[in-house]
C-alpha cells in the first residue's frame, strides 16, 4: 500500500550523478617579452577573436597574469589553438611566442 504522507509530486531519487563535460579551455600567459599588438594580432588569427575581444583579453592576461582566450573545445582543438597561438605571435631572434596553456574546464 502507498504510503498516504508521501509528496506525489516528489522527484524519484538518481541513481547516479550527471557528469557534466565542460570542455577545455585555452589560457593566455601574461609575458614581459611579445609586444602587446602581436598577442592581439596572434589572438585575432589564432582565435577568431574580433580586435576589440583580443584587446581585453590581452589587457586581462597582462593585468591579472592569465586570460582565458577560448573555453568549449575538445582537448586536440585547445591543444592546437595554443600551437598556432604560439606560432602567430613568434618574431625569430626577438620572441619565442606567447605562453598558452590547454586546461580542462571546470
Amino acid at each position: 500500500m502507498p504510503d498516504p504522507d508521501a509528496n506525489p509530486f516528489a522527484q524519484p531519487e538518481q541513481a547516479h550523478a550527471t557528469v557534466v563535460d565542460h570542455g577545455w579551455k585555452v589560457v593566455l600567459l601574461n609575458d614581459d617579452v611579445t609586444p602587446f599588438d602581436i598577442v592581439v594580432l596572434g589572438l585575432e588569427k589564432a582565435c577568431g577573436m574580433s580586435e576589440e575581444v583580443a584587446e581585453m583579453v590581452a589587457v586581462e592576461a597582462h593585468n591579472e597574469g592569465s586570460a582565458v582566450a577560448k573555453r568549449g573545445l575538445s582537448q586536440d582543438d585547445a591543444e592546437a589553438m595554443c600551437l598556432r597561438l604560439k606560432a602567430c605571435t613568434r618574431i625569430p631572434r626577438i620572441c619565442p611566442g606567447v605562453g598558452c596553456t590547454a586546461e580542462k574546464d571546470d
